[in-house]
């Protein structure tokens, strides 16, 4: 076969190329009016999920708003006119506010006179409603915004409403309208227009009203690429681009519709550049080609020969050609590359050694700054757990140890109150400087730990090079703040057992005064009252003011009995905790009408502090049942249970609130007595729902 021509090769390389373009022209046709519908729909999406979030925002200030207002709001009645006013015009929903009880009649209203939202359209839950109507004179539409709220155990709801004809939200897409071709609306579940840039569209019904209603009840956008526009001249058929993204916190979505040959008018006119680029390419590749024919074959053969030369590295051999100016001008061009790519290649090659030295340098200083802070971060976390200076101490000085690789550490400390105490790591560490509190050599340094001018201890380390004296700054900071810290724990400690100590004392004296007090009452004016009676018995007169007396005389001596009994009850100590309390019972409780249950194991013997810790709780929560609870029945319970003594009075009384009722005197007096003994006292109480008191202590000191 015969060879082509580099000519007719040449035409024959631009045919096929002319044939290559036009279906390459007509793939990029296709493949970019995919993407450009593909990025038109995205963009609208995204307009309109942006529309959406920004509702969604504003609805949400809404619901804080009047969350914190339901909860701020001093009484549920009709003098809340002035707070609903205030809230009503800082607030989109600004047509209407007003408060509703849970049978939906109004409590208070702004303004006055308005027509409340049915009942049966009140939910559990906030809600934002779909466009609604009133049922009075000309069937206003109007939106509501509903927040239920509980004030004193009752449900209520605070209401505002909007008018979509005169909404922030039409003003809001107003502001959006600075393209006319695209047209955005917010429509309900139904499909209603309830708010427009154009304000004649408010309350048309969109065609996809139906597939509206199940993308927005699903949360999901709906876009449509070939449906009739809604928005074109009238009796037109036109194609529209048309997206609807919903809102989270609304039934309600944001609708994007715009023409098709607005939407992709970038798509059409690349299509005509497109046109007009290939007719351009096809002219330059004939005449590229003639002018190649003539001037650029032969001489960029040779040129390639030299050039292949270059690719495979050999970059000694200089580049030269003889021919036209442009060959020549590229023969030099592609010599003085060479030359500088050379020169460009040996410049790398330093340049890399060099690089590779300042990262091994920053990889040495990013490795010190992590140990710096690894340190940092072990020394708090270890000051936040451990608040003990005899276990504290060490374990930070061997963290610095580890951290630093030193051969030891030292740490004197002035402590509290002023004691000095010196700790080292290892353990085994102990130069002479250092015992007879000499200075220390010049391969050590000290560093003083102080906090806000307080010496509190002084750091002794080798000498090293830190990049950054700021870590050291920081380490005595910490050390310092963890032994101020600690001292103040154990500090606190201390003071805590004094006053425990101070409390067990004066509940000693306490009962060794009630002691004191029931033995003169029993032994002086017990025996007295006795005398008294025995004497008006020999009196042989029967008159009525001596039965009197003798009546009165028998009620003090049964009042002065039950002192007795109050102040130290005998069987506590004769018989024991189980049947002191059945005797309270039987005395102060059951007299009063009252119906009690008592469950009461027979315990084993306990320590005495414990049984009358036991018992002067139990005689205050009976007293505080009998002053205050208004109680019909009452359920005591006594047993042992995992090595605890365990005490549980419940009532049915008025019961309380106790995160709303600060405790009084006798519930903190109670807790003080259980923590006395290691014990504990929890009290569950409701409103209405009577009062459970359990406490606990172990039998065991």
């Amino acid at each position: 076969m015969k060879r082509l021509t580099l000519r007719r090769r040449l035409y024959w390389v631009l045919i096929q190329w002319f044939l290559i373009l036009a279906a390459v022209l007509g793939v990029i046709t296709l493949v970019s009016f995919t993407r450009f519908r593909q990025r038109a729909s995205e963009e609208r999406v995204l307009l309109a999920d942006t529309i959406a979030r920004s509702l969604d925002h504003t609805i949400s200030s809404v619901a804080q708003q009047l969350s914190r207002f339901t909860q701020a709001m001093p009484a549920v009645d009709a003098t809340a006119v002035n707070q609903l006013h205030a809230i009503r015009f800082q607030s989109p929903f600004r047509m209407s506010a007003y408060i509703l009880d849970q049978r939906g009649l109004l409590i208070a209203s702004d303004p006055a006179g308005i027509e409340p939202i049915p009942a049966e359209r009140l939910p559990r839950h906030e809600t934002v409603s779909p466009l609604l109507y009133k049922n009075g004179a000309g069937k206003r539409p109007y939106l509501a915004f509903i927040q239920p709220f509980e004030r004193g155990g009752s449900q209520f709801f605070l209401v505002l409403e909007m008018n979509p004809e005169d909404s922030i939200v039409a003003a809001f897409l107003s502001d959006l309208a600075s393209d006319p071709s695209i047209h955005v609306v917010v429509v309900d579940e139904q499909g209603l227009i309830i708010a427009a840039a154009d304000r004649s569209q408010l309350f048309e019904q969109l065609p996809e009203a139906d597939e509206f209603r199940a993308r927005i009840g699903a949360h999901r956008p709906f876009i449509a690429e070939n449906r009739i526009c809604s928005f074109c001249a009238e009796g037109s058929r036109a194609r529209a681009l048309t997206v609807m993204v919903p809102l989270r916190l609304a039934p309600w979505g944001v609708v994007v519709q715009q023409h098709k040959s607005s939407a992709y008018a970038a798509y059409y006119v690349l299509e005509r550049g497109f046109v007009i680029a290939g007719g351009l390419l096809a002219l330059i590749g004939l005449l590229l080609s003639r002018a190649l024919t003539k001037s650029v074959v032969a001489p960029i053969q040779k040129l390639s020969d030299q050039a292949q030369a270059l690719r495979r590295g050999d970059l000694s051999r200089p580049i030269s050609i003889a021919g036209d100016f442009e060959i020549e001008l590229l023969a030099g061009t592609l010599d003085d590359a060479r030359t500088k790519l050379d020169s460009t290649l040996h410049a790398l090659k330093n340049l890399n050694e060099d690089l590779e030295g300042l990262v091994e340098a920053r990889t040495e200083d990013l490795a010190e700054q992590y140990q710096n802070l690894r340190l940092l971060h072990a020394v708090s976390l270890l000051s936040s757990r451990e608040r003990d200076v005899e276990r504290l101490i060490p374990r930070m000085l061997a963290l610095i140890v580890e951290n630093y690789e030193l051969s030891a550490v030292a740490l004197e400390t002035a402590g509290h109150a002023g004691e000095q105490k010196l700790f080292v790591h290892p353990a085994d560490f102990a130069p002479a400087w250092l015992k007879s509190g000499e200075e220390p050599p010049a391969d050590w340094c000290q560093h003083e730990i102080s906090h806000r001018g307080e010496k509190q201890a002084v750091l002794y380390m080798p000498r090293m090079n830190l990049a950054d004296e700021r870590v050291m700054e920081a380490l005595k900071l910490e050390l310092a703040l963890s032994l101020r810290g600690a001292y103040l724990w154990r500090r606190t400690l201390a003071q805590d057992e004094q006053r425990r100590a101070l409390v067990r004392r004066l509940l000693r004296a306490g009962e060794e005064e009630r002691t004191r007090i029931a033995r003169e009452l029993h032994d002086e004016i017990s025996q007295l009252l006795t005398v008294v009676k025995l004497s008006l018995d020999d009196v042989p007169a029967d008159t009525p003011e001596m039965r009197k007396e003798k009546q009165l005389l028998s009620q003090t001596q049964k009042e002065i009995h039950r002192i007795i009994y109050d102040l130290r009850p005998s069987s506590l100590d004769d018989l024991g905790l189980s049947t002191a309390i059945r005797a309270h019972v039987e005395n102060y409780l059951l007299p009063r009408g009252l119906e009690v249950s008592v469950e009461i194991e027979e315990l084993r013997s306990s320590r005495p502090e414990v049984e009358i810790t036991v018992f002067r709780i139990y005689q205050e929560i009976v007293t505080n049942i009998l002053r205050h609870s208004n109680a019909e029945s009452v359920s005591i319970e006594l047993y042992e249970s995992e090595e605890k003594l365990l005490l549980a009075v419940e009532d049915d009384g008025v019961g309380f609130d106790p995160s709303q009722k600060a405790e009084g005197a006798g519930i903190v007096g109670m807790r003080e007595r259980a923590a006395l003994v290691g014990g504990k006292l929890s009290i569950d109480s409701e409103p209405g729902m009577g009062t459970h008191v359990v406490l606990e202590i172990p039998i065991e000191p």
